[in-house]
């Protein structure tokens, strides 16, 4: 009969056994991170690591005292490379806005409102005025579909956007959709081409905007992308890359060479390494004419 009060022996650890089994466990703690394991806690605790989100892990030595903070080093890029070909295309244009005879459904008083902003979506000065506002010039209208996230909001008031291009009557080119200003600008003065510093090897160009909205337990990242391209470019292409996968292509037409490229992705943030942008220029043809990625 073995004697009770007497505790059995402890079988010491070969120390190499036991720093192979810290190592794998802080391998599988770090991948674990990424997918939110609610049993990474309690792995680390049984073993005595301490994982930390950020890439900082803490091993703890017997007593309860902690040991030195070692940094995890560089974290390599987890956003899935997904092939361009396996992400399907989505057209969020929703045609012309004309009506009746040909009359665009201009809304002066929104009109007015765009214009009275001070800077462009690009950031760019607004060379034009609330009184240049002119329905008789020459005018283009399109609907455009929202995405969720579309504003912060997941589920937009409104289902599309109104997209109009115009010249005022001082000979500004000006474009919004509903009520914000994405360019306003004198081709006199300075072509939108120059200014954004367009080339045949990159024909697009603009200014990124992320926000991440919460959506029930997760997070919904949504991208937006204002952009000037050369008349060669007749579509724009967005898609998000997170660890998850990837999004469907995004597609607008770049009419007159301008317009807002949008995207939206469940699950995905917008971190370092976590998330990427795919964004291409495309041909009447189909080729495409630039491709680039976009990390925020």
């Amino acid at each position: 009969m073995n004697n009770l009060t007497t505790p059995p022996p402890v079988e010491e650890l070969d120390p190499q056994y036991v720093e192979d089994l810290r190592a794998n466990l802080v391998r599988t703690a770090r991948g674990a991170q990424r997918h939110r394991s609610i049993w990474t806690p309690v792995l680390a605790a049984a073993c005595g690591v301490a994982v930390i989100t950020g890439g900082v892990v803490a091993s703890t030595r017997a007593g309860g005292h902690s040991g030195s903070v070692e940094p995890a080093g560089p974290q390599p890029t987890v956003a899935q490379q997904v092939p361009p070909k396996d992400s399907e295309r989505i057209n969020l244009d929703r045609g012309s806005a004309f009506i009746g005879s040909g009359v665009g459904i201009v809304d002066a008083a929104v009109a007015r409102k765009c214009l009275a902003e001070k800077k462009s979506a690009l950031g760019q000065p607004n060379p034009a005025t609330p009184a240049d506002v002119s329905l008789d010039g020459s005018y283009l209208a399109r609907l455009q579909k929202t995405l969720p996230g579309e504003g912060g909001l997941l589920e937009p008031l409104r289902t599309t956007l109104l997209i109009q291009e115009f010249t005022t009557l001082a000979g500004v080119q000006v474009e919004c959709y509903d009520d914000k200003l994405l360019y306003a600008f004198d081709p006199a003065a300075v072509p939108l081409e120059k200014s954004l510093k367009l080339t045949r090897s990159k024909p697009i160009s603009g200014r990124w905007s992320f926000s991440e909205i919460p959506d029930g337990n997760s997070t919904r990242l949504f991208v937006s992308y204002t952009f000037a391209a050369l008349p060669t470019t007749y579509y724009v292409e967005l898609r998000i890359r997170w660890t998850g996968g990837a999004s469907p292509w995004y597609v607008v037409p770049a009419y007159f060479g301008r317009g807002y490229a949008t995207a939206s992705q469940l699950g995905a943030v917008h971190r370092p390494g976590l998330t990427e942008v795919d964004y291409r220029a495309v041909d009447k043809d189909g080729k495409v004419l630039f491709s680039g990625v976009e990390r925020g």
